[in-house]
């Protein structure tokens, strides 16, 4: 997604209690924070009015996750006394962390620089008892909290006034916070270099049954940015957003195509289609049955319907060229960003893709589309690189499966006979090359694939929709 710039001014101002009010539009927006302590102490705020500029929004999934809990964390602590010294605990995961004090570090200096205003990085990770002798020379400390679980980097920043003197500190050893504030983020490729590797390894399918048997495309997201990933499962008849349950895909909302869009001139006897979901903003669904591509606002409503066109999962649209979806790739509405490729020089009969991070937190958009003339598979970057696989089937995803940095694309298999049928996992090496690391076979037959988002230290889930079923393989 991109990034809007945002001018916000934060006065600062004394009153006779600590309290806050915040006012935050969605752009050019004020932020007014008025905070003090009858005691005053000697840390937190300053002495006299004055204006900090903040020049852009934080992004989401965009940059590197550390760096985006440092905006977050920087924009909090706005009114954080000039010269504050930043010290990290030692980082906490459920499993095996390593280099933590390299960790810890790592996201100390990323706040400090994003704070500004004088503001250290601590070159050791502290308790609090040590971090506040630490600092007793800045004044002010703010002590971070760094959390890795459920597949999220947490951290919490305190922060606290410090004495000069030991005696001070000693007469009060576990003081209380005057400021807090917290982020978190899904781990990515940098945060997992701190972790041991994940294997790419199918140990649990889920199954549920689906909404209606000839299953067009699926997407599973947080399309309401709540936390919890749900499924879009584009059918012929309907389009579902829902999550699975007790072995039940529980249906949220259900729009049939009809209420939406008339039937296209001329749909396809096999149809066409695909599902994009961008987190907390909105879920675009094209098939070439439909006159319409349509999208969906993040609660699931209908809310635009350019023409007849199918999503691209990295970005764009692209028009349908005959029987097959053409090469040129656009924005999918005019409001949208320009796409990382704008020709992909041949027609397909399928597409799919992703935006993944590399591990410098580099955003790398990703293009696979199987020829229309050839059961062959192009994947491109936004950087020119491509690779190419033969003899693959029509059910495309991409993602980083371990969050290594390293994409990885998932196929069908080039058959007419369902019973032979398999999700093939390859990883697209540095040098160029494909290497296969999965083979899950689906004896009832491939209708489309997707990939959730990562649950825990652990392989993303791989969603298949098959004739009866939906999978979710773990």
């Amino acid at each position: 997604m991109a990034r809007l710039p945002l001018h916000r001014t934060v006065e600062l101002h004394r009153q006779s209690r600590i309290h806050r009010k915040r006012t935050i539009p969605a752009l050019g927006a004020i932020l007014t924070i008025t905070s003090s302590a009858s005691a005053d102490p000697p840390g937190t705020i300053e002495p006299t009015p004055r204006t900090i500029e903040i020049q852009e929004t934080c992004s989401n999934g965009g940059e590197a996750a550390i760096s985006e809990i440092a905006c977050e964390l920087a924009n909090a602590l706005a009114a954080t006394r000039h010269g504050a010294l930043i010290v990290s605990a030692p980082p906490k995961s459920e499993v095996a962390v390593r280099r933590t004090e390299e960790l810890g570090q790592r996201v100390a200096h990323v706040l400090a620089g994003r704070l500004r205003r004088g503001a250290q990085a601590a070159s050791e990770t502290a308790d609090l008892t040590r971090a506040r002798a630490l600092a007793s020379a800045a004044g002010t400390l703010v002590h971070l909290t760094i959390a890795i679980e459920a597949g999220e980097i947490r951290v919490a920043a305190d922060v606290f006034p410090v004495p000069a003197r030991f005696w001070e500190r000693v007469r009060d050893p576990r003081p209380s916070p005057v400021f807090h504030a917290f982020a978190s983020r899904r781990l990515d490729p940098e945060v997992r270099t701190f972790l041991p590797p994940v294997p790419i390894v199918a140990t649990r399918v889920d199954r549920a049954e689906l909404p209606e048997s000839h299953v067009v495309s699926l997407a599973c997201e947080d399309l309401d940015a709540d936390g919890a990933s749900e499924f879009v499962v584009l059918g012929r008849q309907q389009v579902v957003l829902g999550r699975i349950r007790n072995g039940k895909l529980e249906r949220t909302k259900v729009h049939l195509l009809a209420d939406l869009s008339p039937v296209a001139q001329s749909p396809l006897r096999e149809p066409l289609g695909s599902v994009t979901v961008i987190p907390g903003a909105h879920a675009d669904v094209g098939t070439s049955d439909r006159a319409y591509m349509l999208r969906f606002d993040s609660e699931f409503r209908p809310e635009q319907k350019p023409g007849r066109r199918l999503p691209w999962p990295a970005g764009g649209c692209s028009r349908f060229s005959g029987s097959f979806v053409g090469g040129e790739v656009e924005g999918c509405v005019p409001e949208d960003p320009k796409p990382a490729i704008g020709q992909l020089g041949w027609n397909w009969d399928a597409i799919g893709g992703a935006s993944v991070l590399d591990r410098n937190g580099k955003r790398r958009d990703l293009y696979a589309g199987r020829r229309g003339d050839t059961p062959e598979v192009v994947l491109r970057d936004g950087n020119g690189r491509t690779t190419r696989v033969s003899n693959v089937g029509a059910q495309l995803a991409v993602a980083d499966l371990d969050g290594d940095g390293t994409p990885e694309l998932l196929t069908s298999l080039d058959t007419l006979n369902p019973a032979h049928d398999a999700v093939v996992v390859r990883s697209w090496l540095e040098d160029g090359g494909l290497e296969e690391r999965l083979r899950i076979p689906v004896p009832e037959g491939v209708r489309a694939i997707g990939v959730c988002p990562h649950e825990s230290e652990t392989m993303a889930p791989i969603a298949i929709a098959t004739m009866r079923q939906l999978w979710v393989v773990r």
